[in-house]
Protein backbone atom coordinates (compact mmCIF):
# COMPACT_ATOMS: atom_id res chain seq x y z
CA UNK A 1 0.00 0.00 0.00
CA UNK A 2 2.81 2.48 0.85
CA UNK A 3 4.61 1.73 -2.41
CA UNK A 4 1.41 2.23 -4.39
CA UNK A 5 0.73 5.50 -2.56
CA UNK A 6 4.24 6.81 -3.46
CA UNK A 7 3.74 5.83 -7.14
CA UNK A 8 0.42 7.68 -7.31
CA UNK A 9 1.92 10.79 -5.65
CA UNK A 10 4.81 10.82 -8.16
CA UNK A 11 2.40 10.46 -11.11
CA UNK A 12 0.34 13.37 -9.79
CA UNK A 13 3.40 15.66 -9.43
CA UNK A 14 4.55 14.88 -12.95
CA UNK A 15 1.10 15.70 -14.25
CA UNK A 16 1.19 19.13 -12.57
CA UNK A 17 4.66 19.91 -13.86
CA UNK A 18 3.71 18.73 -17.31
CA UNK A 19 0.64 20.93 -17.37
CA UNK A 20 1.93 24.08 -15.73
CA UNK A 21 5.72 23.91 -15.37
CA UNK A 22 7.06 22.62 -18.64
CA UNK A 23 4.63 24.76 -20.66
CA UNK A 24 4.52 28.04 -18.47
CA UNK A 25 5.14 31.18 -20.62
CA UNK A 26 7.46 34.16 -19.92
CA UNK A 27 7.99 37.45 -21.79
CA UNK A 28 11.47 38.94 -22.33
CA UNK A 29 10.54 41.87 -24.61
CA UNK A 30 8.59 43.24 -27.54
CA UNK A 31 9.27 45.33 -30.64
CA UNK A 32 8.47 47.98 -31.58
CA UNK A 33 7.71 49.67 -28.27
CA UNK A 34 4.85 51.62 -29.86
CA UNK A 35 2.29 51.37 -32.62
CA UNK A 36 -1.27 51.97 -33.74
CA UNK A 37 -4.26 49.78 -34.62
CA UNK A 38 -3.27 46.77 -36.79
CA UNK A 39 0.46 47.45 -36.39
CA UNK A 40 2.37 44.17 -35.91
CA UNK A 41 4.21 43.74 -32.62
CA UNK A 42 6.79 40.98 -32.19
CA UNK A 43 6.74 39.56 -28.64
CA UNK A 44 9.76 37.51 -27.51
CA UNK A 45 9.99 35.03 -24.67
CA UNK A 46 9.45 31.32 -24.03
CA UNK A 47 6.68 28.83 -23.43
CA UNK A 48 4.47 30.43 -26.08
CA UNK A 49 3.19 27.10 -27.45
CA UNK A 50 -0.51 26.99 -26.66
CA UNK A 51 -0.90 30.75 -26.22
CA UNK A 52 -4.25 31.87 -27.59
CA UNK A 53 -4.57 35.55 -26.57
CA UNK A 54 -2.53 38.68 -26.09
CA UNK A 55 -3.98 41.63 -24.15
CA UNK A 56 -2.81 45.20 -24.94
CA UNK A 57 -3.50 46.87 -21.57
CA UNK A 58 -7.25 46.00 -21.61
CA UNK A 59 -7.98 45.00 -25.24
CA UNK A 60 -7.51 41.33 -26.19
CA UNK A 61 -6.51 39.94 -29.61
CA UNK A 62 -6.34 36.31 -30.78
CA UNK A 63 -2.89 35.08 -31.77
CA UNK A 64 -1.14 31.98 -33.07
CA UNK A 65 2.48 31.70 -31.93
CA UNK A 66 4.96 31.38 -34.81
CA UNK A 67 7.32 29.56 -32.45
CA UNK A 68 7.59 28.67 -28.79
CA UNK A 69 9.75 31.83 -28.36
CA UNK A 70 7.88 34.35 -30.53
CA UNK A 71 4.44 35.76 -31.09
CA UNK A 72 3.34 38.31 -33.68
CA UNK A 73 0.30 40.24 -32.51
CA UNK A 74 -1.64 43.02 -34.21
CA UNK A 75 -2.54 46.01 -32.05
CA UNK A 76 -6.30 45.73 -31.49
CA UNK A 77 -8.76 48.58 -32.01
CA UNK A 78 -9.38 50.50 -28.79
CA UNK A 79 -6.02 49.57 -27.28
CA UNK A 80 -4.47 52.07 -24.90
CA UNK A 81 -0.97 52.55 -23.59
CA UNK A 82 -0.05 49.98 -20.94
CA UNK A 83 1.57 46.54 -20.43
CA UNK A 84 1.16 43.59 -22.80
CA UNK A 85 -0.11 40.32 -21.28
CA UNK A 86 0.48 36.91 -22.89
CA UNK A 87 -2.35 34.52 -21.88
CA UNK A 88 -2.19 30.70 -21.78
CA UNK A 89 -4.92 29.00 -19.91
CA UNK A 90 -5.23 30.56 -16.53
CA UNK A 91 -1.68 31.92 -16.62
CA UNK A 92 -0.59 35.42 -17.74
CA UNK A 93 2.89 36.71 -18.44
CA UNK A 94 3.11 40.52 -18.18
CA UNK A 95 5.71 42.76 -19.83
CA UNK A 96 7.75 44.83 -17.36
CA UNK A 97 7.37 47.95 -19.54
CA UNK A 98 4.43 49.59 -21.26
CA UNK A 99 3.55 49.42 -24.92
CA UNK A 100 2.73 52.92 -26.19
CA UNK A 101 -0.31 53.26 -28.37
CA UNK A 102 0.08 56.01 -30.95
CA UNK A 103 -2.06 57.49 -33.69
CA UNK A 104 -1.55 57.73 -37.43
CA UNK A 105 0.89 60.63 -37.08
CA UNK A 106 4.65 60.22 -37.39
CA UNK A 107 5.97 59.12 -34.02
CA UNK A 108 9.50 60.27 -33.15
CA UNK A 109 11.40 58.41 -30.47
CA UNK A 110 14.73 60.24 -30.66
CA UNK A 111 16.96 62.29 -32.92
CA UNK A 112 20.65 63.07 -33.28
CA UNK A 113 22.42 65.41 -32.94
CA UNK A 114 20.31 67.28 -30.37
CA UNK A 115 21.91 70.65 -31.19
CA UNK A 116 23.36 72.44 -34.16
CA UNK A 117 22.93 75.29 -36.59
CA UNK A 118 21.50 75.96 -40.03
CA UNK A 119 22.53 73.11 -42.37
CA UNK A 120 22.87 70.50 -39.62
CA UNK A 121 21.56 67.10 -40.80
CA UNK A 122 19.44 65.51 -38.09
CA UNK A 123 18.65 61.78 -38.11
CA UNK A 124 15.26 60.96 -36.57
CA UNK A 125 14.09 57.52 -35.39
CA UNK A 126 10.52 56.40 -34.89
CA UNK A 127 7.69 55.08 -37.03
CA UNK A 128 5.21 56.22 -39.67
CA UNK A 129 7.86 58.15 -41.58
CA UNK A 130 6.81 56.82 -45.00
CA UNK A 131 5.05 59.53 -46.99
CA UNK A 132 6.15 62.34 -44.60
CA UNK A 133 5.71 65.50 -46.66
CA UNK A 134 6.80 68.27 -44.31
CA UNK A 135 9.39 68.83 -41.59
CA UNK A 136 9.68 71.94 -39.37
CA UNK A 137 12.20 73.17 -36.81
CA UNK A 138 10.26 75.27 -34.28
CA UNK A 139 7.75 76.02 -37.04
CA UNK A 140 10.33 76.84 -39.73
CA UNK A 141 10.19 74.60 -42.82
CA UNK A 142 13.14 72.25 -43.28
CA UNK A 143 14.50 70.06 -46.09
CA UNK A 144 13.73 66.31 -46.02
CA UNK A 145 16.18 63.76 -47.45
CA UNK A 146 14.72 60.97 -49.67
CA UNK A 147 12.77 58.62 -47.39
CA UNK A 148 13.98 55.01 -47.48
CA UNK A 149 12.55 53.67 -44.22
CA UNK A 150 9.35 53.94 -42.22
CA UNK A 151 11.42 54.09 -39.00
CA UNK A 152 14.14 56.59 -39.87
CA UNK A 153 14.29 59.92 -41.64
CA UNK A 154 16.86 62.67 -42.14
CA UNK A 155 16.06 66.40 -42.16
CA UNK A 156 18.29 69.45 -42.57
CA UNK A 157 18.04 72.41 -40.17
CA UNK A 158 16.81 75.47 -42.10
CA UNK A 159 18.26 78.94 -42.35
CA UNK A 160 17.24 81.02 -39.30
CA UNK A 161 16.68 77.86 -37.31
CA UNK A 162 15.91 78.50 -33.63
CA UNK A 163 15.70 76.34 -30.55
CA UNK A 164 12.49 74.34 -30.40
CA UNK A 165 10.85 71.00 -31.22
CA UNK A 166 11.03 69.26 -34.60
CA UNK A 167 7.74 68.21 -36.24
CA UNK A 168 6.95 65.81 -39.10
CA UNK A 169 3.67 65.83 -41.06
CA UNK A 170 2.04 63.20 -43.27
CA UNK A 171 -1.54 62.97 -44.50
CA UNK A 172 -2.46 66.09 -42.49
CA UNK A 173 -1.37 64.59 -39.20
CA UNK A 174 1.72 65.81 -37.35
CA UNK A 175 4.08 64.29 -34.84
CA UNK A 176 6.39 66.42 -32.72
CA UNK A 177 9.52 65.62 -30.71
CA UNK A 178 9.10 65.64 -26.94
CA UNK A 179 12.41 67.51 -26.58
CA UNK A 180 13.93 70.49 -28.34
CA UNK A 181 16.56 70.77 -31.00
CA UNK A 182 18.95 73.33 -29.55
CA UNK A 183 20.62 76.15 -31.45
CA UNK A 184 23.50 78.18 -30.01
CA UNK A 185 22.11 81.13 -28.00
CA UNK A 186 22.68 84.76 -28.91
CA UNK A 187 22.22 87.95 -26.85
CA UNK A 188 21.09 91.05 -28.71
CA UNK A 189 20.63 93.37 -25.71
CA UNK A 190 20.26 93.57 -21.94
CA UNK A 191 18.65 96.14 -19.68
CA UNK A 192 19.59 97.86 -17.48
CA UNK A 193 23.22 98.00 -18.50
CA UNK A 194 24.40 98.71 -14.96
CA UNK A 195 23.33 97.82 -11.44
CA UNK A 196 24.29 96.21 -8.16
CA UNK A 197 23.87 92.82 -6.56
CA UNK A 198 20.15 92.03 -6.55
CA UNK A 199 19.37 94.05 -9.69
CA UNK A 200 17.12 92.19 -12.15
CA UNK A 201 18.48 92.29 -15.69
CA UNK A 202 16.33 91.49 -18.75
CA UNK A 203 18.41 89.64 -21.36
CA UNK A 204 17.00 89.65 -24.91
CA UNK A 205 18.24 87.25 -27.55
CA UNK A 206 17.51 84.00 -29.37
CA UNK A 207 17.60 80.30 -28.54
CA UNK A 208 17.50 80.88 -24.80
CA UNK A 209 15.21 77.93 -24.08
CA UNK A 210 16.98 75.29 -21.99
CA UNK A 211 19.56 77.75 -20.69
CA UNK A 212 21.69 76.04 -18.06
CA UNK A 213 23.70 79.00 -16.79
CA UNK A 214 23.97 82.80 -16.74
CA UNK A 215 27.14 84.51 -15.54
CA UNK A 216 28.11 88.11 -14.82
CA UNK A 217 31.82 88.35 -15.59
CA UNK A 218 32.19 84.73 -14.49
CA UNK A 219 29.96 84.95 -11.37
CA UNK A 220 27.00 82.56 -11.62
CA UNK A 221 23.60 84.22 -11.33
CA UNK A 222 20.10 83.01 -10.57
CA UNK A 223 17.73 83.39 -13.52
CA UNK A 224 14.36 82.54 -15.04
CA UNK A 225 13.93 81.64 -18.72
CA UNK A 226 10.87 83.69 -19.65
CA UNK A 227 10.78 82.52 -23.28
CA UNK A 228 13.05 81.46 -26.09
CA UNK A 229 13.96 85.14 -26.53
CA UNK A 230 14.12 86.44 -22.96
CA UNK A 231 15.78 85.66 -19.62
CA UNK A 232 15.45 87.53 -16.33
CA UNK A 233 18.71 87.25 -14.38
CA UNK A 234 19.64 88.65 -10.96
CA UNK A 235 23.07 90.23 -10.49
CA UNK A 236 24.84 87.96 -7.98
CA UNK A 237 26.67 89.06 -4.85
CA UNK A 238 30.32 89.57 -5.68
CA UNK A 239 29.74 90.25 -9.37
CA UNK A 240 32.11 92.69 -11.06
CA UNK A 241 31.98 94.73 -14.23
CA UNK A 242 32.39 92.57 -17.32
CA UNK A 243 30.65 90.51 -19.98
CA UNK A 244 27.41 88.55 -19.71
CA UNK A 245 27.55 84.85 -20.51
CA UNK A 246 24.55 82.64 -21.37
CA UNK A 247 25.14 78.88 -21.48
CA UNK A 248 22.56 76.63 -23.19
CA UNK A 249 22.51 73.08 -24.62
CA UNK A 250 23.25 74.50 -28.07
CA UNK A 251 26.35 76.38 -26.90
CA UNK A 252 27.12 79.63 -25.14
CA UNK A 253 27.20 83.33 -25.93
CA UNK A 254 29.44 86.03 -24.47
CA UNK A 255 28.51 89.68 -24.89
CA UNK A 256 30.99 92.11 -26.42
CA UNK A 257 29.72 94.93 -24.18
CA UNK A 258 30.03 94.92 -20.40
CA UNK A 259 27.44 94.99 -17.70
CA UNK A 260 28.66 97.66 -15.31
CA UNK A 261 28.44 96.65 -11.65
CA UNK A 262 28.11 99.83 -9.61
CA UNK A 263 30.03 100.25 -6.33
CA UNK A 264 28.34 99.38 -3.04
CA UNK A 265 29.20 100.42 0.52
CA UNK A 266 28.21 97.75 3.03
CA UNK A 267 29.73 99.42 6.10
CA UNK A 268 32.45 101.61 7.58
CA UNK A 269 34.41 101.57 10.83
CA UNK A 270 34.52 103.57 13.00
CA UNK A 271 31.17 105.25 12.48
CA UNK A 272 32.10 108.33 14.54
CA UNK A 273 35.23 110.43 14.78
CA UNK A 274 36.93 113.76 14.34
CA UNK A 275 38.84 115.21 11.41
CA UNK A 276 41.92 113.09 10.81
CA UNK A 277 40.28 109.80 11.82
CA UNK A 278 41.10 106.84 9.53
CA UNK A 279 37.88 105.16 8.41
CA UNK A 280 37.85 101.71 6.77
CA UNK A 281 35.10 101.54 4.15
CA UNK A 282 33.98 98.06 3.04
CA UNK A 283 31.77 97.02 0.15
CA UNK A 284 31.86 95.71 -3.41
CA UNK A 285 33.38 97.01 -6.65
CA UNK A 286 35.33 99.75 -4.91
CA UNK A 287 38.28 99.30 -7.25
CA UNK A 288 38.54 102.24 -9.61
CA UNK A 289 37.63 104.67 -6.81
CA UNK A 290 38.31 108.26 -7.86
CA UNK A 291 36.85 110.21 -4.92
CA UNK A 292 35.56 109.73 -1.38
CA UNK A 293 33.35 112.33 0.29
CA UNK A 294 32.22 112.79 3.91
CA UNK A 295 28.87 114.58 3.53
CA UNK A 296 30.26 116.39 0.49
CA UNK A 297 33.75 117.13 1.85
CA UNK A 298 36.46 115.50 -0.25
CA UNK A 299 38.71 113.07 1.63
CA UNK A 300 42.15 111.55 1.08
CA UNK A 301 41.98 107.76 0.61
CA UNK A 302 44.31 104.80 0.10
CA UNK A 303 44.53 101.00 0.08
CA UNK A 304 41.84 100.55 -2.56
CA UNK A 305 40.76 96.98 -3.36
CA UNK A 306 37.51 95.65 -4.77
CA UNK A 307 36.12 95.25 -1.27
CA UNK A 308 37.85 97.88 0.89
CA UNK A 309 39.56 101.26 1.12
CA UNK A 310 40.74 103.59 3.89
CA UNK A 311 39.71 107.26 3.97
CA UNK A 312 40.81 110.10 6.28
CA UNK A 313 38.03 112.29 7.68
CA UNK A 314 38.66 115.77 6.18
CA UNK A 315 38.74 118.98 8.19
CA UNK A 316 35.63 120.29 6.44
CA UNK A 317 33.61 117.13 7.09
CA UNK A 318 30.25 117.25 8.85
CA UNK A 319 27.93 114.49 10.02
CA UNK A 320 26.27 112.75 7.08
CA UNK A 321 26.63 109.94 4.55
CA UNK A 322 29.84 108.77 2.92
CA UNK A 323 29.96 108.78 -0.88
CA UNK A 324 32.38 106.73 -2.98
CA UNK A 325 32.82 107.63 -6.65
CA UNK A 326 34.41 105.08 -8.97
CA UNK A 327 34.95 104.75 -12.70
CA UNK A 328 31.83 102.56 -12.71
CA UNK A 329 29.56 104.92 -10.78
CA UNK A 330 28.86 106.21 -7.27
CA UNK A 331 27.35 104.94 -4.05
CA UNK A 332 26.09 106.96 -1.09
CA UNK A 333 25.91 105.13 2.23
CA UNK A 334 22.48 104.69 3.79
CA UNK A 335 23.90 105.36 7.27
CA UNK A 336 25.75 108.47 8.48
CA UNK A 337 29.26 109.05 9.70
CA UNK A 338 29.03 111.28 12.78
CA UNK A 339 31.40 114.03 13.87
CA UNK A 340 31.27 115.77 17.29
CA UNK A 341 28.59 118.48 17.42
CA UNK A 342 29.38 122.14 17.97
CA UNK A 343 27.21 125.12 19.02
CA UNK A 344 27.84 128.51 17.42
CA UNK A 345 24.92 130.76 18.39
CA UNK A 346 21.67 130.85 20.37
CA UNK A 347 18.70 132.98 19.36
CA UNK A 348 17.27 134.49 21.47
CA UNK A 349 19.77 134.40 24.33
CA UNK A 350 17.17 135.14 27.02
CA UNK A 351 13.69 133.90 27.70
CA UNK A 352 11.26 132.22 30.02
CA UNK A 353 10.21 128.54 30.04
CA UNK A 354 8.30 127.80 26.84
CA UNK A 355 10.46 130.11 24.71
CA UNK A 356 11.57 128.55 21.40
CA UNK A 357 15.32 128.91 20.93
CA UNK A 358 17.11 128.35 17.63
CA UNK A 359 20.47 126.67 18.17
CA UNK A 360 22.89 127.05 15.28
CA UNK A 361 25.99 124.92 14.94
CA UNK A 362 27.32 121.81 13.20
CA UNK A 363 26.82 118.03 13.27
CA UNK A 364 23.35 118.09 14.81
CA UNK A 365 22.12 115.12 12.73
CA UNK A 366 20.54 112.47 14.98
CA UNK A 367 20.90 114.66 18.09
CA UNK A 368 19.53 112.80 21.11
CA UNK A 369 19.43 115.36 23.95
CA UNK A 370 19.23 119.15 24.28
CA UNK A 371 19.61 120.64 27.77
CA UNK A 372 19.38 124.12 29.29
CA UNK A 373 21.89 124.16 32.14
CA UNK A 374 21.44 120.37 32.57
CA UNK A 375 17.60 120.44 32.33
CA UNK A 376 16.42 118.39 29.33
CA UNK A 377 14.31 120.16 26.74
CA UNK A 378 12.00 119.10 23.92
CA UNK A 379 13.48 119.85 20.49
CA UNK A 380 13.40 119.14 16.78
CA UNK A 381 16.40 118.80 14.49
CA UNK A 382 15.81 121.09 11.51
CA UNK A 383 18.97 119.96 9.73
CA UNK A 384 22.60 119.23 10.42
CA UNK A 385 23.23 122.86 11.48
CA UNK A 386 20.02 123.91 13.20
CA UNK A 387 17.87 122.80 16.15
CA UNK A 388 14.76 124.41 17.60
CA UNK A 389 14.43 123.72 21.34
CA UNK A 390 11.85 124.82 23.89
CA UNK A 391 13.14 126.22 27.20
CA UNK A 392 11.99 123.68 29.79
CA UNK A 393 10.28 124.38 33.07
CA UNK A 394 12.88 124.38 35.82
CA UNK A 395 15.69 125.61 33.59
CA UNK A 396 18.10 128.19 34.97
CA UNK A 397 20.63 130.50 33.38
CA UNK A 398 23.60 128.61 32.01
CA UNK A 399 25.04 126.96 28.93
CA UNK A 400 22.99 125.00 26.41
CA UNK A 401 24.19 121.51 25.48
CA UNK A 402 23.47 119.29 22.47
CA UNK A 403 24.24 115.56 22.58
CA UNK A 404 24.63 113.67 19.29
CA UNK A 405 26.09 110.24 18.39
CA UNK A 406 29.67 111.58 18.34
CA UNK A 407 29.56 113.52 21.63
CA UNK A 408 28.13 116.51 23.47
CA UNK A 409 28.63 120.22 22.70
CA UNK A 410 28.21 123.04 25.24
CA UNK A 411 27.52 126.60 24.19
CA UNK A 412 30.15 129.18 25.02
CA UNK A 413 27.36 131.73 25.42
CA UNK A 414 24.94 131.59 28.32
CA UNK A 415 21.21 131.40 27.88
CA UNK A 416 19.68 133.64 30.52
CA UNK A 417 16.39 133.06 32.26
CA UNK A 418 14.69 135.66 34.44
CA UNK A 419 16.23 135.43 37.92
CA UNK A 420 14.11 134.36 40.88
CA UNK A 421 14.56 135.63 44.46
CA UNK A 422 13.28 132.88 46.71
CA UNK A 423 14.48 134.35 50.03
CA UNK A 424 17.03 136.38 52.01
CA UNK A 425 18.60 136.22 55.46
CA UNK A 426 18.46 137.94 57.83
CA UNK A 427 15.10 139.50 57.18
CA UNK A 428 16.18 142.92 58.41
CA UNK A 429 19.20 145.01 59.28
CA UNK A 430 20.83 148.38 59.21
CA UNK A 431 22.92 150.02 56.55
CA UNK A 432 26.10 148.06 56.05
CA UNK A 433 24.61 144.75 57.15
CA UNK A 434 25.53 141.72 55.02
CA UNK A 435 22.47 139.96 53.59
CA UNK A 436 22.49 136.52 51.89
CA UNK A 437 20.02 136.34 48.98
CA UNK A 438 18.98 132.93 47.54
CA UNK A 439 17.17 132.05 44.32
CA UNK A 440 18.11 131.04 40.77
CA UNK A 441 19.58 132.40 37.52
CA UNK A 442 21.90 134.80 39.35
CA UNK A 443 24.67 134.29 36.76
CA UNK A 444 26.09 137.65 35.60
CA UNK A 445 23.86 139.70 37.96
CA UNK A 446 24.22 143.40 37.15
CA UNK A 447 22.40 145.07 40.07
CA UNK A 448 20.94 144.44 43.54
CA UNK A 449 18.62 147.02 45.13
CA UNK A 450 17.04 147.39 48.56
CA UNK A 451 13.70 149.10 47.88
CA UNK A 452 15.27 150.97 44.95
CA UNK A 453 18.63 151.74 46.57
CA UNK A 454 21.61 150.22 44.80
CA UNK A 455 23.68 147.89 46.92
CA UNK A 456 27.13 146.46 46.53
CA UNK A 457 27.06 142.65 46.12
CA UNK A 458 29.15 139.58 45.58
CA UNK A 459 27.97 136.60 43.48
CA UNK A 460 28.48 133.25 45.13
CA UNK A 461 26.94 131.05 42.40
CA UNK A 462 23.93 130.82 40.14
CA UNK A 463 21.63 130.46 43.15
CA UNK A 464 23.18 132.66 45.84
CA UNK A 465 24.73 136.12 46.37
CA UNK A 466 25.53 138.43 49.28
CA UNK A 467 24.76 142.16 49.42
CA UNK A 468 25.43 145.03 51.84
CA UNK A 469 22.42 147.09 52.95
CA UNK A 470 23.09 150.49 51.33
CA UNK A 471 23.06 153.79 53.18
CA UNK A 472 19.67 155.44 52.96
CA UNK A 473 17.87 152.18 52.27
CA UNK A 474 14.34 151.89 53.54
CA UNK A 475 12.13 148.95 54.30
CA UNK A 476 10.89 147.27 51.12
CA UNK A 477 11.58 144.44 48.63
CA UNK A 478 14.97 143.36 47.40
CA UNK A 479 15.42 143.23 43.62
CA UNK A 480 18.06 141.34 41.62
CA UNK A 481 18.75 142.28 37.99
CA UNK A 482 20.52 139.91 35.57
CA UNK A 483 20.66 139.60 31.74
CA UNK A 484 17.44 137.58 31.82
CA UNK A 485 15.48 140.28 33.65
CA UNK A 486 14.73 141.52 37.16
CA UNK A 487 13.40 139.52 40.07
CA UNK A 488 11.71 141.12 43.09
CA UNK A 489 11.40 139.44 46.47
CA UNK A 490 7.90 138.63 47.69
CA UNK A 491 8.76 139.77 51.23
CA UNK A 492 10.09 143.13 52.40
CA UNK A 493 13.49 143.61 53.89
CA UNK A 494 13.15 145.63 57.10
CA UNK A 495 15.72 148.45 57.49
CA UNK A 496 16.31 149.31 61.16
CA UNK A 497 17.64 152.73 62.51
CA UNK A 498 20.60 152.69 64.90
CA UNK A 499 20.48 154.88 68.11
CA UNK A 500 23.19 155.54 70.68
CA UNK A 501 22.48 157.00 74.20
CA UNK A 502 24.54 157.79 77.34
CA UNK A 503 23.23 158.24 80.87
CA UNK A 504 24.85 158.80 84.26
CA UNK A 505 24.39 155.89 86.57
CA UNK A 506 26.35 157.35 89.49
CA UNK A 507 28.86 160.09 89.89
CA UNK A 508 31.46 157.47 89.15
CA UNK A 509 29.83 155.48 86.19
CA UNK A 510 27.97 155.98 82.90
CA UNK A 511 25.88 153.58 80.79
CA UNK A 512 26.31 153.67 76.97
CA UNK A 513 23.43 151.90 75.13
CA UNK A 514 22.61 151.24 71.40
CA UNK A 515 20.00 149.30 69.52
CA UNK A 516 20.60 145.61 69.03
CA UNK A 517 19.94 145.78 65.31
CA UNK A 518 23.27 147.52 64.81
CA UNK A 519 24.86 144.27 63.67
CA UNK A 520 28.55 144.44 62.96
CA UNK A 521 28.98 147.80 64.83
CA UNK A 522 31.61 148.33 67.53
CA UNK A 523 31.60 150.92 70.34
CA UNK A 524 34.51 153.40 70.28
CA UNK A 525 35.59 156.24 72.65
CA UNK A 526 37.70 159.42 72.20
CA UNK A 527 38.72 162.23 74.62
CA UNK A 528 39.32 164.79 71.90
CA UNK A 529 37.21 165.16 68.78
CA UNK A 530 40.03 167.07 67.08
CA UNK A 531 42.19 163.98 67.37
CA UNK A 532 40.62 161.77 64.75
CA UNK A 533 43.13 159.07 65.44
CA UNK A 534 42.21 158.97 69.10
CA UNK A 535 39.16 156.74 68.71
CA UNK A 536 39.73 153.51 70.62
CA UNK A 537 37.52 150.45 70.93
CA UNK A 538 35.63 150.01 74.17
CA UNK A 539 36.50 146.49 75.15
CA UNK A 540 33.82 146.02 77.81
CA UNK A 541 31.36 143.32 76.81
CA UNK A 542 27.85 144.71 76.33
CA UNK A 543 24.88 143.41 78.19
CA UNK A 544 21.35 143.60 76.84
CA UNK A 545 19.28 145.90 79.03
CA UNK A 546 15.73 146.75 78.04
CA UNK A 547 16.35 145.42 74.50
CA UNK A 548 19.52 147.43 73.99
CA UNK A 549 23.23 146.67 74.10
CA UNK A 550 24.63 148.46 77.19
CA UNK A 551 28.23 149.01 78.28
CA UNK A 552 29.09 150.50 81.72
CA UNK A 553 32.17 152.74 81.98
CA UNK A 554 33.71 154.45 84.99
CA UNK A 555 33.36 158.23 84.88
CA UNK A 556 36.54 160.31 84.63
CA UNK A 557 37.41 163.97 85.00
CA UNK A 558 38.07 164.10 81.29
CA UNK A 559 35.42 164.70 78.68
CA UNK A 560 34.72 161.46 76.83
CA UNK A 561 32.95 161.03 73.48
CA UNK A 562 31.38 157.74 72.25
CA UNK A 563 30.43 156.48 68.75
CA UNK A 564 29.38 153.28 66.91
CA UNK A 565 31.68 152.32 64.12
CA UNK A 566 31.09 149.60 61.51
Amino acid sequence: MNFLRRVLQTFFLLSVVGAEGAFAQSVTGFSPAFGTTNDAVVISGSGFTGVTNVIFNTQSVRVTPTADTQIIALVPAGATTGPIKVVKGVNQAVTPTNFTVIGREPYITDFSPISGAAGTVVTMNGVHFTSVTNARFAGINATIAPITSDTQIQVTAPVNVVTGPISLTRSNVTGTTSSNFFVAPTITSFSPTSGRAGTNVIIIGKNLTGTTGVKFNGASASYIVDSNTQITATVPLGASTGFLNVIAPGGQFITTSNFVVLPTITGFNPSIGRAGTNVIITGFNLNGTTNVYFNGASAIFSGVTSNQLTAVVPVAATSGPIKVATTNGIFISTSNFFLPPGIITLSPTTGAPGTNVTITGINFTNATVVSFNAVSATFSVVNNTSIIATVPVGATSGSVSVSAPAGTANSTNIFYLRPIVSGFSPGGGVAGSTITITGSSFTNVTAVQFNGFNASFSLGNNSQLTALVPAGATTGPISVTAPGGTAVSAANFVVDSVSLSIRLLTNRAVAISWTTNALGFALQANNNLVNTNGWMAVTNSPAVVNGKNTVTNNATNMVTFYRLRK
